[in-house]
């Protein structure tokens, strides 16, 4: 046992130990956990090597981008993969990163960059009609739903999303242009489309988790409410 998950594991007794009955069963369940997090914070940090000098050199042409809009006309949409039969525990992280279950959706998120407008949440499902949404009209619930055999986003959808997209933003906007950064993921593809009323700018490769607003933060965020909801529905 590395000593870090030592003292981890120590700190979890001496938090808990007049509280409950720590089983070795319960013990040994926590040290996995607890290996996963650091893990998990070690691969974060490998991470956060992302090459600098590219995000230096980014950082100007985006700022001078941005110049031309206001911030409720800025915007920018990112996804994040959720693994949802994978086993929870302490640290938000897990459920939407850990792979060893393959089984997950695919959640798209967009809003403005003053959080003024925020648009209902892409999922991207494997199945047409899911069993949990038996006797659910789908289209009454806040979100846009989607399914492909991979749970991912791919052309067809992105195309579809985008266009849906331009007609909001338009009448959001008095149909006037707004700006959509996005990351270079093989799926935006924008050959073929015409949009009026948005300009896209693509963020520069291997820079996205350093430079891109929803994956620096808003999905952090939106992942720790969603743990937040589960567990107490599991207490429930």
């Amino acid at each position: 046992m590395c000593l870090e998950l030592e003292l981890a594991l120590k700190e979890f007794v001496l938090r808990y130990q007049h509280q409950t009955i720590l089983s070795d069963a319960i013990l040994i369940e926590k040290a996995k956990l607890l290996a996963s997090e650091i893990h998990q914070e070690k691969l974060h940090g490998e991470a956060a090597s992302s090459d600098q000098t590219v995000i230096d050199e980014a950082l100007p042409l985006l700022h001078s981008k941005c110049a031309s809009y206001p911030l409720e006309k800025i915007y920018n949409i990112d996804e994040t993969g959720f693994f949802y039969q994978t086993r929870s525990n302490t640290n938000h992280k897990m459920y939407f990163q850990i792979k060893k279950n393959k089984e997950h959706l695919s959640i798209d998120l967009c809003a403005n960059a003053d959080g003024s407008y925020k648009l209902d949440p892409l999922i991207i499902g494997k199945f047409a009609k899911p069993r949990c949404f038996k006797n659910v009209n789908i289209n009454n619930l806040p979100m846009k739903y989607q399914n492909n055999n991979k749970a991912w986003m791919i052309i067809t959808i992105f195309q579809e999303w985008l266009q849906e997209f331009d007609y909001q933003v338009a009448r959001k906007h008095g149909s006037q242009r707004v700006l959509l950064l996005l990351d270079n993921c093989s799926s935006h593809k924008l050959q073929g489309l015409v949009l009026p009323y948005v300009e896209v700018y693509f963020l520069p490769p291997n820079t996205t988790s350093k430079i891109q607003l929803m994956d620096s933060g808003i999905i952090m965020s939106f992942k720790r409410h969603y743990r937040y909801f589960h567990i107490h529905w599991m207490l429930e």
